[in-house]
This record gives C-alpha cells, structure tokens and sequence, in this order.
C-alpha cells in the first residue's frame, strides 16, 4: 500500500521541478506590452478637492520586454501633466522605455503633485524570469 503513495508523491514532486523549470526558461508573454491607465472625467475636480481618489498608482512598475510601454488617456475635461507630458482632454499618449531606471515626474493626478515610475530590466532566463513570473502571477479564480 506504501509503494502507490510514494509513487504519486515522486509524480507531484517531479511535475512541481518540471513546471517551475518551465517557467524558469520559457519565453515571456508579448501578447500586448501596454500598460493602459484611463483619467475618467471629473479627475481634476476630485483631486483639487482632496477627494481620495487614484487614477495612476505610485510608483508604476513597468518590466522591459513585457510592460515597457505607459499608455494614458484623458477622458477629463481639464488638461492633465505627466512630467513632460501635456494630456489635452480626449487625447491618448504613449510613453515607451528603454531604459531601466527611476524616474520622478510632475504629476497633475496626485495629490502630492509626483508620480515615481520603476522600470525593470527584462527578467534574465533561471532565476530571476521564475521569481518575476512568481511575483506577477495573477490568481487562477477571483473572488469579485
């Protein structure tokens, strides 16, 4: 009776060395290498009033070769700045990197008046393509 357990864990464990090797080394997605943030309208009164409300997190993390491009759009009726970026209303712009790197710009969407953006260097293969792919893994059910 011992003999069938020990093989199925022997199975669970090889299974667990192979998937992980897998993602270790296998290429990484570029379905879309777009992270896409919407300003809805009504923004800038939100914020002008101290309202907590976030439309950009910071910072934003962006990884080359997988998310390297910051798209925003401006659904509000007020212009919008990112650093050097002037949104108009209904205007759409994308900012790609190249570069890693930590950048501080001016930002109209934060209280604070500052938005932080971290680009990472693209996961080697081994270790760190694993440990990115454990760190941005997204949950197989939801719970919404």
């Amino acid at each position: 009776m011992r003999r069938p357990v020990a093989l199925g864990a022997t199975a669970v464990v090889v299974l667990a060395l192979a998937a992980a090797a897998w993602a270790a080394f296998a290429p990484l997605p570029t379905t879309s290498r777009e992270l896409t943030y919407l300003i809805p309208p009504g923004t800038a009164a939100r914020v002008k009033a101290g309202a907590p409300f976030t439309v950009l997190p910071s910072p934003v993390h962006l990884t080359l070769g997988v998310r390297d491009i910051l798209v925003l759009t401006n659904d509000d009726e007020v212009i919008h700045q990112l650093g050097p970026v002037i949104l108009g209303p209904r205007q759409t712009y994308r900012i790609p990197f190249r570069q890693p790197g930590r950048f501080q710009y001016a930002c109209s969407l934060h209280a604070s008046g500052s938005l932080t953006l971290v680009i990472e260097p693209a996961p080697t293969a081994g270790l760190a393509r694993l440990r990115w792919r454990l760190e941005h893994a997204r949950p197989l059910i939801s719970l919404r």
